[in-house]
């Protein structure tokens, strides 16, 4: 390829340059490190003063004297104790807040070299108006948190995910679905960008990401030009959990649940002086069964059917998923700290599907397929990351490296056997081979100014190394030897660079806060199919502005308004045009003359918080210009397979409208709910009379009660309306050009029970999904010559059991966020 080498040497000068920029900052920080070392802790414990309970998770914030900028904080232990280390010598005020209650502030703590700790004693704050006819008083954490720019789901909260996957917490969230497929749906759109602690993940699916590894989900529907621009829909990141408690402590969990599924995961953490070490194991093993029914229609323009196919799908699948995860904080100073860290993923994946085709009018032909499968794969990720503040408060310096390598191996085995006939039975084995290498570097300078500027800069280069390695081979029915069939194998070699760089400038004045930043990306992309010796490249060069704005009426009303511009780049698979014979009956090959989608997100949303209560609602609007679509077309004659591929459309709409409320109705009675409307005009000038739009509603709610103090029940109830989806929608069903389909309305309920034993150091739950056992996904597709009705059903409903064990206070509890103004998107 004549830019291949090129564009890889470039990446890497500048993957170079920027590490180089790192080494700078760690090197003129290191002298810091080392000299400063002159620090003391603020402690106490916070109590509810009238019951004189502890409370827990309260927020503990630290201002120097007189000073309006935060410096650190805290939040305070189940026995309501808090402990601020890492704060220079001199004179502060301490902000105690609760959700709920009175602010209580302590003016003039001094930390000193004579008296490096500050002990404040019981902290006693006094219940509102509206907590004060409460029987008892509460400290556990809200299950959903409405930010200015983000929706927080606390998964420690959620009984009804207890056994699952990170996938069964995605369907906890405000205006997110799962499809068929197991593709996450935000706002109606297919295309969103997942990550984990702030990552692009590529050891795992998320559907092998144990739920009791999790701590809490962020959805940020409208991201900065902080944040990488890919994403239609925005950015949902998974934050794994983490402790930095002094001691050694941890966290064993065991799930068990009906059609052989199990986990287990292990967290450990030992804090000493300035280092603190974590890691932890989990493994899971995940069998699932069901079945797929077509039944396809060829019809001529007077509505006769020229061809019947009926075909009927049992698929078995058993997964093995291992993950490790060590890595260490050390903690220079009050100013400097280092983490690094290695995980590594094993897994084993064994589907089997079995299908018979029945083929009618004209004559009757039958075939039955055997497909068994088994993928091994093996990942790695390294991360090290650097963070650097200063004396004064709110400047930082961040630098982040990441590395991920990942390969693996499929091996298939597909037998085709034609019934009732004459032929000959064909037998094929496939060999895939993936490996891949991605490299990141990132660095970011955070300065505040005045009395409520602040100022934003960072660069980023990525660096994406892909194969895919597919060979396809005949089999001798009688002697079993295999033969390479090079028509059918490929070879795809995919190399990807994108060089960012960033800048955002906020301000606050009074009640008001405006934030505009604008990111500048060069992507760079080689490809090649050594097969047929096709090559392309691509060069781009584009800008994505953002504008944030938000204006507080009162205490608990606030009022805020965005833009941003981002992106949907065609992935590997989308740009191969290799044919993919794996399904006889249904062909695929990708188109690399596919254009990047280029969307302008706009919102406007209100917020309400007051006393443990909160409520929302967002109006959003998405234009989309070239439109990744997938279309599918029938051959002609009498052959009744499908091809399908990948085109651009002219444009699209989108906009909808969610609403969100957290309210707890008693003590003892917690209530959230959502609701979304999302709406999509698809048109293509290009095509006669091609022109749709459908829409669609969702609803989501979620009981959380307390029995007899020890026992909660919780039950979630998922619904989402009928479908119309246009017929070359992204992600959506495969329909020719002109053909669009109806999607049936789906509903499922869900309950939960958890105990606490071991006098609250451990706890038991169980799980029924799918109580009523209604969960499916129907379809019904049309077009100028076909028909399609396709039915899909899994194992839904499963019973899960659980058993969690907590020592030495390990808490479920987020790290304290980065705090800085309210232009902050505090991620």
């Amino acid at each position: 390829m004549k830019h291949l080498h090129e564009i890889k040497k470039t990446g890497y000068q500048v993957l170079f340059v920027i590490l180089l920029a790192h080494v700078a900052a760690l090197f003129t920080t290191a002298n810091a490190a080392v000299l400063s070392m002159a620090d003391g802790a603020i402690k106490g414990s916070v109590a509810e003063s009238v019951s004189g309970q502890p409370l827990e998770y309260v927020n503990i914030v630290i201002y120097p004297k007189g000073d309006e900028r935060i410096l650190t904080g805290g939040i305070s232990a189940a026995d309501g104790s808090f402990r601020v280390d890492k704060i220079p010598f001199g004179e502060y005020d301490v902000h105690v807040s609760f959700i709920g209650f009175e602010k209580y502030v302590l003016e003039g703590i001094r930390v000193s070299r004579e008296q490096p700790e500050a002990d404040l004693g019981i902290v006693q704050i006094t219940p509102g108006s509206e907590m004060m006819d409460a029987v008892i008083v509460t400290a556990e954490r809200d299950m959903l948190t409405l930010n200015l720019d983000k929706t927080i789901f606390a998964v420690d909260r959620d009984m009804t995910a207890t056994g699952g996957s990170a996938l069964d917490i995605m369907e906890t969230i405000p205006s997110v679905a799962i499809d068929a497929d197991g593709r996450i749906n935000l706002r109606g759109s297919s295309n969103v960008t997942i990550l984990v602690d702030g990552r692009p993940s590529y050891l795992e699916n998320i559907d092998q990401i144990p739920a009791t590894m999790i701590d809490r989900v962020e959805v940020i529907t409208n991201p900065s030009a902080r944040h990488d621009p890919d994403g239609t829909s925005g950015i949902i990141n998974i934050i794994m959990k983490r402790q930095r408690q002094h001691g050694t402590n941890g966290m064993l969990s065991l799930n068990m649940g009906t059609g052989d599924k199990y986990n287990g995961s292990v967290h450990l953490n030992h804090r000493l002086d300035r280092l603190n070490l974590f890691g932890n194991y989990d493994f899971r093993v995940h069998g699932m069964e069901g079945y797929n029914l077509n039944d396809r229609n060829r019809i001529t323009t007077e509505g006769d059917t020229l061809r019947q196919l009926y075909q009927h799908e049992d698929f078995f699948r058993t997964g093995y998923f291992n993950n490790f995860r060590l890595g260490a904080d050390l903690m220079f100073n009050p100013n400097s700290t280092l983490m690094v860290s290695a995980a590594f993923n094993l897994r084993d994946t064994r589907p089997r599907n079995y299908s018979e085709v029945n083929l009618f009018l004209p004559a009757e032909q039958n075939l039955h397929t055997t497909m068994e499968r088994r993928f091994e794969g093996f990942g790695r990720e390294y991360v090290m990351f650097y963070k650097r503040t200063f004396d004064e408060p709110g400047r930082e310096l961040l630098a982040d490296v990441f590395i991920a390598a990942s390969s693996g191996d499929t091996y298939r085995d597909i037998s085709v056997e034609a019934l009732h006939a004459q032929t000959a039975n064909d037998l094929y084995y496939l060999e895939a081979s993936a490996p891949g290498m991605v490299i990141s570097l990132q660095t970011d300078y955070i300065h505040p100014f005045g009395e409520g500027g602040r100022f934003e800069t960072g660069l980023k280069s990525i660096i994406r190394e892909l194969e895919d390695d597919f060979k396809f081979f005949d089999v001798d029915v009688e002697h079993g030897a295999q033969t390479l069939n090079q028509d059918f194998s490929n070879y795809f070699i995919y190399n990807e660079a994108i060089h960012s760089a960033y800048g955002m400038m906020g301000y606050a004045i009074g009640s008001f806060h405006l934030q505009a930043g604008l990111r500048a990306e060069l992507n760079n992309v080689d490809a090649l199919q050594a097969v047929t010796n096709d090559a392309f490249d691509r060069s781009l060069f584009n800008v994505f502005p953002s504008v944030h704005a938000k204006v507080q009426t009162s205490k608990a009303d606030s009022w805020f308004l965005s833009y941003g511009k981002r992106i949907n780049r065609p992935g590997i698979a989308l740009l191969n045009p290799f044919v993919n014979y794996s399904d006889p009956m249904n062909i695929s090959f990708g188109n690399p003359e596919l254009r990047p989608e280029y969307i302008h997100s706009y919102e406007l949303g209100y917020n309400h918080s007051q006393n443990r209560k909160s409520m929302g609602a967002t109006l959003f609007y998405r234009q989309t210009d070239d439109i990744i679509s997938r279309e599918m077309t029938l051959f002609g004659g009498d052959n009744p397979q499908t091809h399908t591929t990948f085109n651009n459309l002219q444009s699209g709409v989108h906009y909808g409208l969610e609403a969100v409320a957290n309210y707890p109705i008693t003590s003892w009675w917690r209530f959230s709910g959502s609701a979304s409307y999302f709406y999509v005009h698809l048109k293509d000038d290009r095509l006669t009379d091609w022109d749709h739009s459908g829409d669609s509603w969702m609803l989501q709610a979620s009981s959380s009660w307390t029995i007899w103090n020890r026992l909660e029940l919780q039950s979630r109830f998922h619904y989402r309306s009928a479908e119309v989806t246009a017929g070359r929608t992204t992600g959506g069903g495969c329909q020719q050009h002109g053909g669009q389909g109806i999607q049936d309305a789906m509903y499922y309920l869900d309950i939960g029970l958890r105990t606490n034993v071991l006098n609250g150091n451990g706890s038991i739950s169980l799980r029924l999904n799918d109580v009523f056992k209604s969960r499916g996904f129907d379809m019904y597709t049309y077009g100028e010559s076909f028909t399609s009705d396709l039915s899909r059903r899994s194992e839904s409903r499963v019973l899960f059991l659980g058993f969690t064990y907590r020592f030495n206070e390990y808490r479920q509890r987020p790290e304290r966020q980065r705090e800085g103004s309210m232009l902050d998107e505090q991620d």
